[in-house]
């Protein structure tokens, strides 16, 4: 009898513990990882068509190699002048723009080259300069202006003045020349 009753309680046993291994866990809701075929959805990205990013986008630097530029002279045009009253010196060829730009109207004297115009700098502007990728915009970091104002003309004069990228500091345009108009 007693080997009757451990044969019995053992099957007792292995089928209550098959029918508990069987049975289905409740879902909960949470947020388990699965298998692509078996998720809804895109199988991971709600939008399938618009990439997301996290994180910081890491900018790359389409210029490659330093370039120098001579502004004035032949070609160039200034459109602003000094009857004007204007706080801005530009000189156009072609596609290239070099812009100065000065707090008050400029007087005769030397000016730093400065991020922003204050009293006794001004900053300096290029845009697409020549040998540089297309649309780049170059902002003057260091160098010296020269400033030759009359009652009917005025003069900018610089040399070496270095311009980088807003996020770059290299490479760099080199600027030397005039502005100016009568």
């Amino acid at each position: 009898m007693k080997k009757q009753f451990l044969i019995i309680s053992g099957l007792a046993v292995i089928t209550a513990s098959l029918i508990f291994s069987c049975a289905k866990k409740k879902d909960d809701n949470r947020i388990t990882p699965t298998y692509k075929e078996e998720a809804t959805g895109t199988g991971g990205n709600p939008n399938v068509g618009n990439q997301t990013v996290t994180g910081t986008a890491t900018l790359t630097n389409p210029a490659t190699t330093n370039s120098s530029l001579l502004v004035g002279g032949a070609g160039w045009s200034n459109p602003t002048c000094i009857s004007t009253n204007s706080i801005t010196l530009k000189g156009i060829n072609g596609n290239i723009e070099v812009t100065l730009n000065f707090l008050f109207p400029p007087s005769t004297g030397t000016y730093a080259i400065a991020s922003s115009p204050n009293a006794q700098a001004c900053s300096m502007v290029i845009t697409n300069a020549p040998n540089q990728p297309s649309g780049l915009v170059w902002y003057g970091k260091t160098g010296q202006v020269v400033v030759n104002t009359t009652t009917t003309a005025i003069q900018a004069s610089f040399t070496g003045v270095l311009c980088t990228q807003q996020n770059f500091n290299f490479p760099t345009v080199g600027v030397s020349g005039n502005l100016g108009c009568n």
